[in-house]
């Protein structure tokens, strides 16, 4: 059978056409055949081999009347000999005169689709590059509040983001236009073969999208203008001929614009194709920014290149560039490379070894740091601080930490693990604001072996650990989870675990809220203060050297009789020494009877809850003869509550004594004759207006206007009063100013019960300044809160010791009692109104 020449033709025409509509990767396909000749000769050369298997069985398939599109060639392609013009046009011409509608149709969709493909590879292109417009837009403008001084902290994060949403987007963009340049090179010769054989449709072009370039944004515009105006005339030079544009003189604003916009298209540029070469536009940014340097930076750039002292900017910039210190960033400009020399001694003394002497020296000076700096090394290398000098410093020089130096050794105290380590130690320093000193006593603290039996200890169905025990100063922290219904449950499953476990006697334990720092990602997921257990050593005595309580007793003692002298000689020098003993003897023991009782409640309280409570230390006073006992808990309580009814009893106890004591003596002086009351001791008028309550009961009960003093008479400023009515006023004052809410004193026990730590100390500060306020600008002339103030400020600044169960806090009716006692304090300290 003979194949008319025509129909092997449009063959060739139609499985090229199907073969491209069913492809999914045409480009390739297309390109793997040339159907462009349609030459004579190609066609004798088809005509010729009736014997092909190929040929044969395009034969035999198109007698079995199958059906056209279905064909499949199983030829090999072969390679065309070039037509001659006639041929072509000719070929070309007859083919179209001969197409079956069906192939000009998929001819038809396929030039559609490239032309579709085109126009979404357009608009993706455009769509990147008006986003990177706008983010050098938002970048200009947190440059320019960066270079005003506003909120620098978050601008930089901010820059930091911007930037790198830039850089992600032009590395996308420099990707899709490499992708889009490929496929388009495949289209184009696809087109081209085609063009030879058939005739489009259309005349429409199919060109693959030009990359646009938006304009430089207004602000970055006016800003880089500036700049420019403000360069050398030799710098200008420079851009003028990196960019062709003539520089007009003097130099305009407009031409400046230009050259700006110039530049800035070729950054652009610059940031999609990257492989462009160091150019005179880059020499004219690298000596634009060289002079807009520090004279320290240039200083350093010159001593990098041996040009010390140079004046010459140009000289330098060709050194640097000759020296390739000088590169392209991503962003179009161009930076300073220098070396360190710092890296240099690394590398120099990371390349020997140390000797005997280095290493004894070494570890002399590991042992000697600070625990801070010990800490932190420990960190970078993953080694315990307990850990012997020995193995941490052969740890240290195998890491490369610990470096033989001209002088001896250094430490490098930077990279891996420093910044963690600088975490924990301000991490540590909040923990030791939190936790008093004495629960960090140096030798006492539980060992890690310790920790880990007491998390043994802890059962699932009570108290479900999160995670191993965590090292803090003085102990250790268990995170995790009460199963049981509140705290005192908790204490109690865990105090009847102890009973039997040689661990009673080496630590104590505290269910408390979390006291380590609260990190930004906690504050604002609101996940902080979890209640944790605390473990510390057993050992909560003061530190306080064992002679100086006794010492300081006695002295407040022997204040106490001075101040009951005192009261008695004040107005009679010459009192009799029998009278004197009538009227102190009084004072002294009801100052010192208010005193125990006020002892005696807090040991009972200690007593009933079974925990310890110290020995009191009685402190002296200038003003008042007593100051007030010092009582230390040595031994945690087993609840808020419990710290709360022994902060509370011994002061509210002596305020109702103190009260009753200066009613009576004051009662008894009312009905005194006047020989009598000549010879009681005297109080300054302006000491006793210094508390409300009790100058409020003087002027009740001895008549309005006594505690107006009369400056014409010496003898003005002071006010007799019974020895009980002084008593009780020492009492009223010195209970009241230990209810304030300072540190470890009662008042600051009972705002720790109810309030937590971390409240509790931003209370005692606020109580601290009020106090310092009301004695330099106040009514308190005898300034009884500023001494109290500064004493509680040095010798009782710190918390006090945790709870048992902190965690649970008072009940409502110790709340209701905390605040009635607060408005009598109120009126105790504050002083009387002139």
């Amino acid at each position: 059978m003979k194949i008319p020449e025509m129909t092997i033709v449009q063959y060739l025409l139609a499985v090229s056409t199907v073969n491209v509509l069913t492809s999914n990767s045409y480009s390739s396909q297309v390109s793997a055949f040339s159907f462009s000749p349609a030459s004579t000769s190609t066609f004798n050369r088809f005509n010729n081999k009736k014997k092909s298997s190929s040929f044969a069985l395009f034969a035999e398939k198109e007698e079995e009347e199958i059906p056209f599109f279905a064909r499949t060639p199983t030829f090999m392609p072969l390679t065309p000999e070039e037509p001659t013009e006639t041929e072509s046009s000719s070929t070309s011409s007859t083919s179209t005169a001969t197409l079956s509608p069906a192939i000009l149709e998929a001819q038809k969709l396929k030039q559609r689709a490239e032309k579709e493909r085109l126009e979404a590879e357009r608009l993706s292109t455009q769509l990147l590059l008006d986003k990177i417009s706008h983010l050098e837009q938002q970048l200009a403008s947190v440059n320019l509040k960066l270079q005003q001084g506003v909120d620098e902290k978050n601008l930089e994060k901010q820059q930091k983001d911007i930037e790198l949403q830039i850089a992600m987007l032009q590395k996308q963009l420099t990707k899709d236009n490499g992708s889009t340049t490929s496929s388009n090179a495949n289209t184009s010769a696809t087109s081209t073969s085609n063009s030879k054989t058939i005739e489009t449709s259309s005349n429409t072009p199919l060109v693959s999208p030009k990359r646009s370039i938006a304009p430089m944004p207004p602000l970055l515009q006016e800003q880089r203008v500036q700049a420019f105006l403000s360069f050398s005339p030799n710098v200008q030079a420079l851009f003028s001929e990196a960019t062709n544009i003539k520089l007009d003189s003097p130099v305009t604003k407009l031409t400046a614009e230009k050259i700006m916009q110039k530049c800035y298209q070729t950054e652009q540029q610059r940031k999609l194709d990257t492989s462009i070469p160091m150019d005179l536009y880059d020499i004219a940014n690298a000596q634009a920014g060289y002079e807009t340097l520090p004279p320290p930076i240039q200083s350093m750039i010159q001593e990098s290149v041996k040009l010390p002292n140079c004046q010459n900017n140009t000289l330098v910039v060709e050194k640097l560039i000759q020296d390739q210190k000088v590169q392209r960033t991503h962003d179009g400009g161009v930076e300073f490379k220098m070396d360190d020399p710092y890296e240099e001694e690394e590398e120099r003394g990371s390349s020997r070894e140390f000797t005997e002497e280095e290493l004894l020296e070494a570890r002399k000076l590991y042992e000697n740091l600070p625990t801070a700096m010990k800490l932190m090394l420990t960190n970078s290398i993953n080694v315990k601080n307990d850990a012997n000098s020995t193995m941490i410093v052969d740890t240290l020089i195998k890491e490369k930490k610990l470096l033989p130096a001209k002088d001896g050794v250094e430490f490098v105290v930077f990279g891996d693990g420093a910044d963690e380590a600088m975490e924990q130690l301000e991490g540590y320093g909040y923990i030791k604001g939190m936790l008093p000193e004495v629960t960090r006593k140096e030798g006492m603290e539980p060992s890690e072996e310790d920790a880990d039996a007491f998390f043994r200890l802890l059962g699932k169905k009570s108290f479900n650990p999160t995670n191993k025990p965590e090292k803090i100063p003085g102990g250790f922290i268990i995170r995790g989870e009460n199963m049981l219904e509140n705290g005192d449950a908790l204490v109690k499953v865990i105090d009847q675990a102890l009973k039997e476990s040689p661990l009673k006697e080496k630590l104590y334990y505290y269910y408390i809220k979390d006291p380590t720092l609260v990190t930004e990602q906690q504050f604002e997921n609101d996940d902080f203060e979890n209640p944790v257990i605390v473990l510390t050593g057993n050992d909560l005595t003061p530190t306080t050297n064992r002679f100086v309580k006794p010492i300081v007793t006695a002295l407040g003692g022997l204040s106490i009789a001075s101040f009951a002298v005192a009261t008695c000689l004040a107005t009679n020098m010459e009192m009799d020494l029998e009278v004197m003993e009538s009227m102190t003897s009084p004072l002294v023991f009801s100052i010192l009877g208010v005193m125990i009782a006020h002892e005696f409640m807090h040991q009972l309280v200690a007593l009933k809850d079974k925990f310890k409570a110290g020995t009191p230390t009685i402190v002296p006073s200038i003003q008042l003869g007593l100051q007030g006992c010092i009582t230390p808990v040595m031994s945690p309580p087993p609840s808020s509550n419990s710290l709360f009814d022994f902060a509370i009893s011994g002061p509210l106890l002596g305020m109702f004594l103190s009260v009753f004591l200066m009613y009576a003596g004051l009662e008894k002086q009312v009905f005194m004759d006047a020989a009598s009351q000549a010879n009681l001791p005297s109080l300054p008028v302006d000491l006793v207006r210094s508390s409300g309550l009790a100058g409020g009961m003087v002027e009740w009960l001895l008549g309005g206007g006594t505690l107006v003093s009369n400056d014409a008479d010496p003898l003005g400023a002071l006010i007799k009063l019974h020895p009980y009515a002084i008593a009780g006023y020492v009492g009223i004052v010195t209970n009241a100013l230990a209810l304030l809410p300072i540190g470890n004193t009662d008042g600051g026990r009972i705002a720790q019960a109810m309030f937590g730590r971390s409240f509790a100390k931003f209370i005692r500060g606020v109580t601290l300044v009020l106090m310092v306020l009301a004695g330099f600008f106040g009514d308190d002339t005898a300034n009884l809160l500023l001494f109290y103030a500064i004493f509680c400020q040095f010798w009782q600044k710190d918390s006090e010791i945790p709870c048992k169960n902190e965690v649970d806090g008072v009940n409502d009716v110790r709340a209701i009692i905390a605040f009635m006692t607060a408005f009598l304090v109120g009126l105790a300290v504050v002083p009387l109104s002139s």
